[in-house]
Protein backbone atom coordinates (compact mmCIF):
# COMPACT_ATOMS: atom_id res chain seq x y z
CA UNK A 1 0.00 0.00 0.00
CA UNK A 2 1.66 3.58 -1.08
CA UNK A 3 1.33 5.77 1.96
CA UNK A 4 2.00 8.64 0.42
CA UNK A 5 -1.27 7.81 -2.02
CA UNK A 6 -3.42 7.05 1.19
CA UNK A 7 -2.45 10.57 2.58
CA UNK A 8 -3.52 12.89 -0.54
CA UNK A 9 -7.06 10.86 -0.96
CA UNK A 10 -7.35 11.85 3.35
CA UNK A 11 -6.57 15.07 2.07
CA UNK A 12 -9.05 14.94 -0.69
CA UNK A 13 -11.75 13.79 1.55
CA UNK A 14 -11.42 16.22 4.19
CA UNK A 15 -11.32 19.12 1.45
CA UNK A 16 -14.34 17.69 -0.18
CA UNK A 17 -16.53 16.84 3.02
CA UNK A 18 -15.13 20.40 4.53
CA UNK A 19 -14.31 19.26 8.66
CA UNK A 20 -13.23 16.74 10.12
CA UNK A 21 -13.47 13.57 7.37
CA UNK A 22 -12.54 10.57 9.66
CA UNK A 23 -13.27 11.97 13.40
CA UNK A 24 -17.22 12.14 11.99
CA UNK A 25 -16.69 8.27 10.76
CA UNK A 26 -15.54 7.39 14.15
CA UNK A 27 -17.49 9.72 15.98
CA UNK A 28 -19.43 7.99 18.72
CA UNK A 29 -22.70 9.35 18.78
CA UNK A 30 -22.93 10.09 14.69
CA UNK A 31 -22.37 6.19 14.44
CA UNK A 32 -25.03 5.33 16.69
CA UNK A 33 -27.52 7.74 14.85
CA UNK A 34 -26.73 6.18 11.63
CA UNK A 35 -27.10 2.64 12.68
CA UNK A 36 -30.50 3.51 14.77
CA UNK A 37 -31.42 5.10 11.39
CA UNK A 38 -30.88 2.20 9.53
CA UNK A 39 -32.33 -0.22 12.02
CA UNK A 40 -35.21 1.52 11.96
CA UNK A 41 -35.79 1.38 7.90
CA UNK A 42 -34.72 -2.03 7.31
CA UNK A 43 -33.30 -3.56 4.54
CA UNK A 44 -36.86 -3.96 2.68
CA UNK A 45 -38.69 -1.75 4.18
CA UNK A 46 -41.15 0.73 2.61
CA UNK A 47 -40.31 4.23 3.50
CA UNK A 48 -43.81 5.87 2.63
CA UNK A 49 -45.40 2.75 4.73
CA UNK A 50 -42.48 4.25 7.75
CA UNK A 51 -43.15 7.63 7.53
CA UNK A 52 -47.49 7.25 7.61
CA UNK A 53 -46.70 5.80 11.36
CA UNK A 54 -45.43 7.54 13.96
CA UNK A 55 -42.03 6.74 14.98
CA UNK A 56 -42.80 5.63 18.64
CA UNK A 57 -45.04 2.83 17.05
CA UNK A 58 -43.02 1.59 13.78
CA UNK A 59 -41.24 -0.86 16.40
CA UNK A 60 -44.30 -1.75 18.57
CA UNK A 61 -45.37 -5.42 18.86
CA UNK A 62 -47.70 -6.39 18.14
CA UNK A 63 -49.68 -4.27 15.67
CA UNK A 64 -52.95 -3.58 15.94
CA UNK A 65 -56.24 -1.89 13.98
CA UNK A 66 -58.68 -0.48 15.92
CA UNK A 67 -62.49 -0.16 14.38
CA UNK A 68 -65.22 2.00 15.81
CA UNK A 69 -68.80 1.45 13.89
CA UNK A 70 -72.16 2.76 16.08
CA UNK A 71 -72.86 -1.02 16.96
CA UNK A 72 -69.59 -2.96 17.22
CA UNK A 73 -65.92 -2.38 18.01
CA UNK A 74 -63.46 -4.99 16.11
CA UNK A 75 -59.73 -5.23 17.71
CA UNK A 76 -57.62 -6.50 15.04
CA UNK A 77 -53.97 -7.74 16.14
CA UNK A 78 -51.74 -9.39 14.24
CA UNK A 79 -49.74 -12.41 15.78
CA UNK A 80 -47.75 -14.25 13.00
CA UNK A 81 -46.04 -17.24 13.64
CA UNK A 82 -47.51 -17.79 17.30
CA UNK A 83 -49.74 -20.20 18.23
CA UNK A 84 -53.03 -19.62 20.23
CA UNK A 85 -51.78 -21.25 23.19
CA UNK A 86 -48.70 -18.51 23.49
CA UNK A 87 -51.38 -15.63 23.70
CA UNK A 88 -53.35 -14.13 26.82
CA UNK A 89 -55.64 -11.25 26.57
CA UNK A 90 -56.85 -9.83 29.77
CA UNK A 91 -59.27 -6.57 30.12
CA UNK A 92 -59.40 -4.13 33.16
CA UNK A 93 -61.94 -0.88 32.94
CA UNK A 94 -60.93 -0.31 29.29
CA UNK A 95 -57.49 -1.63 28.84
CA UNK A 96 -57.18 -4.69 26.61
CA UNK A 97 -54.15 -6.70 27.31
CA UNK A 98 -52.67 -9.06 24.68
CA UNK A 99 -49.55 -10.71 25.77
CA UNK A 100 -47.59 -14.01 25.08
CA UNK A 101 -44.14 -15.10 23.91
CA UNK A 102 -43.06 -15.71 19.70
CA UNK A 103 -40.84 -18.73 19.46
CA UNK A 104 -38.51 -19.21 16.74
CA UNK A 105 -39.86 -21.39 13.62
CA UNK A 106 -36.59 -23.22 13.75
CA UNK A 107 -34.94 -23.21 16.93
CA UNK A 108 -32.54 -26.10 15.66
CA UNK A 109 -31.54 -23.47 13.28
CA UNK A 110 -28.86 -20.91 13.35
CA UNK A 111 -30.48 -17.43 13.07
CA UNK A 112 -27.92 -15.00 10.72
CA UNK A 113 -30.56 -12.00 10.25
CA UNK A 114 -34.54 -11.59 10.96
CA UNK A 115 -36.66 -8.73 11.03
CA UNK A 116 -39.10 -10.60 13.29
CA UNK A 117 -40.09 -10.28 16.66
CA UNK A 118 -38.80 -13.39 19.31
CA UNK A 119 -39.56 -13.69 22.68
CA UNK A 120 -42.00 -12.06 25.17
CA UNK A 121 -44.35 -9.36 24.37
CA UNK A 122 -47.20 -7.00 26.15
CA UNK A 123 -49.49 -4.46 24.28
CA UNK A 124 -51.72 -2.74 25.94
CA UNK A 125 -55.27 -1.11 23.86
CA UNK A 126 -57.12 1.74 25.44
CA UNK A 127 -60.95 1.04 24.21
CA UNK A 128 -62.79 3.50 23.22
CA UNK A 129 -65.69 2.02 25.65
CA UNK A 130 -65.91 1.09 29.26
CA UNK A 131 -67.29 -3.26 29.17
CA UNK A 132 -66.78 -6.29 30.88
CA UNK A 133 -65.15 -9.28 30.21
CA UNK A 134 -68.41 -11.28 29.31
CA UNK A 135 -69.56 -8.91 26.89
CA UNK A 136 -66.20 -9.09 24.45
CA UNK A 137 -65.21 -12.25 22.13
CA UNK A 138 -62.14 -13.51 20.81
CA UNK A 139 -61.32 -15.45 17.78
CA UNK A 140 -57.78 -16.43 17.00
CA UNK A 141 -57.54 -17.58 12.89
CA UNK A 142 -54.04 -17.60 10.63
CA UNK A 143 -52.20 -15.36 13.17
CA UNK A 144 -55.05 -12.86 13.35
CA UNK A 145 -56.40 -12.37 16.57
CA UNK A 146 -60.14 -10.59 16.01
CA UNK A 147 -61.36 -9.10 19.45
CA UNK A 148 -65.04 -7.71 19.53
CA UNK A 149 -67.69 -6.44 21.08
CA UNK A 150 -70.86 -4.79 20.80
CA UNK A 151 -71.05 -1.10 21.64
CA UNK A 152 -74.19 -0.15 23.85
CA UNK A 153 -75.06 3.88 22.59
CA UNK A 154 -77.16 4.96 25.41
CA UNK A 155 -79.42 8.00 23.93
CA UNK A 156 -81.30 8.95 27.25
CA UNK A 157 -84.78 9.87 27.34
CA UNK A 158 -86.12 12.06 24.59
CA UNK A 159 -87.20 15.15 25.75
CA UNK A 160 -90.04 16.86 23.39
CA UNK A 161 -90.08 20.37 22.24
CA UNK A 162 -92.85 22.44 22.31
Amino acid sequence: MDVEKLKQWLDVAKSMQGGDFWGNIFDQEFAKQFINEQQMKGPFSNTNQQASRDAGSARTFPIIDVLEGEEEVIIIIELPGILKENVELGLNNNILTVKGKALPLHPQLKLSYSERFYGDFQRQITLPDSITPNEISAKFWNGVLLVRYPRMVDKGEMIPID
